[in-house]
């Protein structure tokens, strides 16, 4: 199918089902997916575990929430797209109203997600362009402004993708991933990897958390994706297995040696891949494809943004794209790249609570059907804002589960308890 015909039937298909005789095989998901993982922030993610635990730890930590991210966000969730044939915005309109889904799954999952994202990726690509000319650090900030402008162009003619660049993301992916990997077993063996102690000295579940930071909002859109596959469990668990769950445990642990290496070697920020990279004295090449990277995920992202907006406001997804760029590289001006680990943390402690909410509404209060709400659906909403503000508060266990559950218990307990209450008494009344 070309691109093309796929724009249409998405248009076709934005606000109603996907028949089935149209799904796809789930292959097309994992591909989907293994590139979306298979970027730069794995290696990004890799190097903001490495610099608060030690190697042993960063990889439990990255098994742990790799499979927190699978069967609790995930499977469920794209198991309501594939059986809905439905989008997220839409999906949402049953825990959130018709207007509340545009600030939960909307601006939530995917418009500040995108901001930051589009920040950090300029941010690290500028970095990039900066270390090839020759690490002259007073040319960065120029950099900063005309990646962000160059890296929009294509979304704001509608563009989701550039042929020449996704035909070489992966390949590019491939060739950093083994120099990275030679360059660190020409400094360290095995043993001493294993042996590293770092600086900082957080915990186990601190490490799972930016994990599902870094992938949740991810996780928490796969609907759009899913609903174009079959309604399987196995199909659904089989595309997240392949397109999240192997890139972003391998991209991760090699993202985690090259940041220990070059930890080693003074740099500070070991999840700019950008400074590892020069760090460790990799080619200019390896430089410029970061560039090549940065800007296919940078499309999509401001591409969807812009749609997400549109949907909430109205006005013109042009003009609302081009403000995600204006936006993205003012915080890339800004320094966005230094707060990284902050912003996966709040990433994990504001989505994951949609999530709990959706998936409560689906499965257990709907029993497996897409009941949809007018307006905005205060318990739904309330129930998401409590359980992110708690995560947020509670700084035990780990605060994307914290968020997830207990915006589920609420969200549940209203309707089991207050609802039913409510229906008892009035059928008390009219009898």
């Amino acid at each position: 199918m070309n691109k093309s015909n796929m724009a249409q039937k998405e248009k076709d298909y934005s606000t109603k089902p996907v028949p089935l005789k149209n799904r796809k095989s789930w292959v097309s998901v994992a591909a989907i997916y293994f590139g979306m993982t298979a970027a730069i922030s794995s290696f990004a993610t890799g190097g903001g575990l490495i610099v608060n635990l030690p190697f042993r730890d960063s990889l439990l930590s990255l098994l742990i929430a790799t499979g927190i991210l699978m069967l609790i966000f995930y499977v469920p969730l794209g198991l309501i797209g594939a059986r809905e044939g439905l989008n997220t915005y839409i999906i949402g309109e049953s825990a959130f109203g018709s207007k509340g889904t545009n600030i939960a799954t909307g601006m939530v999952i995917s418009v500040i997600p995108a901001f930051g994202w589009y920040g950090i990726q300029v941010s690290i690509a500028a970095e990039a362009l900066n270390q090839s000319f020759g690490g002259q650090t007073s040319l960065t900030p120029l950099f900063m402004v005309i990646l962000g402008i160059l890296f929009v162009i294509p979304a704001l003619f509608g563009i989701t993708s550039m042929a020449l660049l996704d035909y070489i993301s992966i390949p590019a992916i491939l060739i950093i991933t083994i120099l990275g990997v030679l360059k660190v077993f020409s400094i360290f063996d095995l043993n001493e990897i294993f042996s590293y102690q770092p600086e900082g000295d957080h915990s186990l579940l601190w490490g799972i958390n930016l994990v599902i930071g870094g992938l949740v909002a991810g996780c928490c859109f796969v609907p759009d994706y899913t609903r174009w596959t079959k309604r399987k469990l196995s199909d659904v668990s089989y595309s997240g297995l392949v397109g999240i769950g192997v890139p972003l445990i391998l991209l991760t642990i090699v993202g985690s040696m090259m940041a220990l290496t070059a930890t080693s070697l003074g740099i500070e920020e070991a999840w700019d891949i950008s400074k590892v990279l020069a760090a460790l004295g990799l080619p200019s090449i390896a430089l410029l494809l970061i560039i090549v990277l940065q800007w296919t995920t940078n499309i999509v992202a401001a591409y969807s943004a812009g749609l997400a907006l549109n949907k909430a406001f109205g006005w013109s997804r042009i003009w609302w794209t081009l403000i995600v760029a204006i936006v993205g590289t003012s915080l890339s001006l800004f320094g966005i790249i230094s707060s990284f680990l902050g912003f996966l943390n709040f990433l994990s402690i504001f989505i994951s609570p949609v999530a709990g909410v959706l998936i409560c509404e689906y499965f257990i209060i709907s029993k497996g059907k897409l009941n949809s709400k007018r307006g905005f659906y205060w318990p739904g909403i309330i129930a998401w804002l409590i359980g992110g503000l708690s995560a947020y508060l509670i700084p035990y266990f780990i605060p994307a589960l914290n968020g997830f559950f207990i915006s589920m218990i609420l969200y549940f307990s209203y309707h089991r308890f207050i609802i039913k209450k409510e229906d008892k008494e009035i059928s008390v009344n009219i009898n």
